[in-house]
């Protein structure tokens, strides 16, 4: 453990009755490992939760009292709105992002709170994911992003420049934006965009800090007309905010709308191809 002292800071967590009650726990063991470990974790049920799923909870809640505060949902409302709910209730200025089936790195939050004690002038901080389809020892791909603020507006105007599970945030620059937007997919790369417009500094360390899972499941959930209907949507935000130009507008609906409809097998391989980095040992 280290001795360094730092910031307290909350880690939003949404679970749903839909998620993998192994997975689930393993996400959350991860947290509990951190060679720096949350001072709370805001779980979200989004909807009443299966026994299998309120049984790891509530076991880990035992174990740790005080740690785990549970925000209930009467029925599903989406992530967009559990994460509403789960940045409003956090009691720390800095707030981390999980998802119920990711694994963190153990010294995840350590390097985040390290980036953000050296820039204090950075309000999102992110990093490198890697991908796994069972094993997550056995890594099949990393996601880079670009690193330093211009960079990542530059990329904002295409595509988002974070892995959305990987950042931690000040909270009080995403509530003067507004938080999470109550809509169907996206909700990150909308609030990245807001943030951005509104003059908030973005950086990425070069360095894997959660593990995903992915797979045809993965690719699949990002295909199809509802995914396309909101690429539309929020490009057509994006524009409408002043925050591309016609020309970068156009090619977005164009390219992104094609990459939705495709079938899942050759979305999954454009994936592949030019959305990741292939995998090195330095990065993990």
């Amino acid at each position: 453990m280290n001795d360094k002292r730092y910031p307290p800071f909350s880690v939003v967590l949404p679970v749903y009755r839909g998620d993998n009650p192994e997975y689930f726990d393993t996400a959350v063991e991860s947290l509990a490992s951190q060679t720096v470990t949350p001072d709370e974790v805001i779980v979200v049920e989004d909807g009443p939760l299966t026994d299998p799923l309120d049984k790891v909870l509530s076991g880990w809640c035992e174990e740790f009292p005080g740690h785990f505060r549970r925000c209930r949902h009467e029925s599903n409302q989406g992530l967009s709105v559990a994460l509403q709910t789960g940045v409003k209730a956090a009691n720390h200025a800095l707030v981390g992002r999980m998802d119920a089936d990711d694994v963190s790195v153990p010294d995840r939050f350590e390097t985040q709170l390290d980036y953000l004690t050296d820039h204090p002038e950075t309000d999102v901080v992110g990093g490198y994911i890697a991908e796994f389809a069972t094993n997550p020892s056995d890594i099949d791909a990393i996601r880079k992003v670009p690193l330093e603020h211009d960079a990542i507006r530059q990329q904002a105007r295409f595509r988002s420049p974070m892995n959305h599970g990987s950042v931690i945030f000040r909270r009080d620059r995403v509530l003067d934006v507004g938080n999470y937007r109550p809509v169907d997919r996206m909700e990150d790369y909308g609030l990245w965009v807001r943030l951005l417009l509104d003059g908030a500094t973005f950086a990425n360390v070069p360095k894997v800090l959660l593990k995903v899972r992915a797979g045809n499941e993965l690719y699949g959930r990002r295909g199809g007309w509802e995914y396309a209907r909101e690429e539309i949507r929020i490009h057509t935000d994006f524009y409408r905010w002043g925050f591309t130009t016609l020309p970068v507008f156009l090619f977005n609906l164009v390219s992104r709308t094609t990459l939705r409809l495709m079938p899942n097998r050759l979305r999954g391989l454009v994936y592949q191809l030019l959305a990741r980095e292939g995998t090195s040992k330095a990065d993990i």
